[in-house]
């Protein structure tokens, strides 16, 4: 995939620019992270069912392992984390 994920709004930065800039992964991927701990907060206080939060914490592991991954990734790597994270932010933030 070339060129940026570009998000809904054109008057703000785009969630991710490939070119393997490792700075630019981690924050996205730390974005997710983030957005994943609120929901685990959010359906632990709700009593929500133990697979709901099996399944956001088991999302939240996979994402701060590919965090860790970033440390010694390539750049094709780099930019494979970066992108899939920008995409799936994304979707976590339009539903």
């Amino acid at each position: 995939m070339t060129g940026s994920l570009m998000p809904e709004d054109p008057a703000s930065q785009p969630l991710y620019q490939s070119g393997g800039d490792a700075g630019q992964a981690e924050r996205v991927v730390m974005e997710v992270l983030r957005w994943y701990n609120a929901r685990l907060t959010d359906a632990r206080e709700a009593g929500l069912d133990a697979e709901t939060v099996d399944g956001l914490r088991a999302a939240r592991d996979q994402a701060a392992d590919d965090l860790d991954r970033l440390d010694e990734a390539d750049e094709d790597t780099t930019v494979q984390i970066g992108l899939a994270y920008a995409a799936r932010l994304k979707e976590l933030t339009s539903s």
